[in-house]
């Protein structure tokens, strides 16, 4: 057996902090030959212990073994490649208007092909059933969140959307096993976004996360994964793209949601539309 697939095959019997390691591995293989313990402890942000256990929990005797054999095994994580796609102010094209409706509808076919029934059925039952609902996002993907928060408002589910850092940690730090935590964020690497991942962990919070296909620390911390097209790349010139892929996993999670009880959901509709029409200027 292949070092990676070794590797993946044993992931759900390492630690949370191993599995950070795990992922900082495989993101920058290409350079571990110049890197020490130490170095892979501060950069996946654990310490050398858990680098040294994430080792042995593969099967090697230490570090070292592993290294030698990592790098000799010159072996690739397949994720989506994103070449084709390029940045539609980039290309400084007179055409580019529609080249962005373009790449916009392949992230939607892409999108739908990730779709997973059962896993959107999970996801949508543990929001239904929460107590509180926060819904945390950064820059261009907390405009998701502020939409998810209001179609969930819409069926009489209260949920905070909060895209401050500050906020998000004090909201992550008074949250429990009855709560639920949903993360938007296309790279799933934010640094912020991360260090509220990982306190709703160990509140042991049931994490949602909406990110980009492929591997991410923020994939790896949560319970359940709903993921979106990896068309764009991470430098961003506020293109939709991601921004579509993601409003597409909201509007398929809210029908899910909506579903789990439906006669409710209709009835808090109906009310939310006859508030809005009566006050409506």
């Amino acid at each position: 057996m292949s070092v990676m697939l070794n590797m993946l095959k044993n992931k759900e019997a390492l630690s949370m902090a191993e599995r950070i390691v795990l992922d900082y591995l495989i993101e920058n293989k290409t350079s571990l030959k110049d890197f020490s313990v130490e170095k892979i402890a501060e950069a996946a942000y654990t310490s050398p212990a858990s680098v040294v256990r994430m080792c042995k929990k593969l099967g090697y005797n230490g570090f070292k073994d592993f290294k030698i054999d990592f790098i000799l095994a010159n072996s690739k994580v397949e994720i989506p490649e994103t070449s084709e796609y390029t940045d539609v102010i980039l290309i400084k094209d007179q055409n580019n208007g529609k080249k962005a409706i373009e790449n916009n509808i392949r992230a939607l076919e892409e999108t739908i092909n990730l779709y997973d029934e059962k896993t959107y059925t999970k996801a949508a039952s543990l929001i239904m059933n929460a107590r509180k609902i926060l819904i945390f996002g950064k820059g261009s993907s907390f405009l998701v969140c502020k939409d998810l928060e209001m179609k969930l408002r819409r069926i009489n589910k209260f949920c905070v959307a909060q895209g401050e850092s500050h906020d998000q940690l004090v909201y992550a730090s008074f949250i429990n096993n009855k709560d639920v935590v949903i993360f938007i964020s296309n790279s799933g690497k934010t640094k912020e976004i991360i260090s509220s991942a990982l306190l709703a962990k160990e509140n042991k919070t049931p994490i949602i996360s909406i990110t980009r296909i492929g591997s991410s620390i923020l994939a790896d911390i949560s319970d359940i994964v709903l993921y979106t097209s990896a068309l764009e790349s991470e430098f961003r010139s506020a293109a939709m793209t991601s921004r579509i892929s993601q409003m597409s996993v909201v509007d398929a999670l809210y029908a899910k949601c909506a579903y789990t009880d439906i006669d409710r959901s209709i009835q808090a509709l109906e009310t939310t539309y006859r508030t809005i029409k009566k006050f409506k200027r």
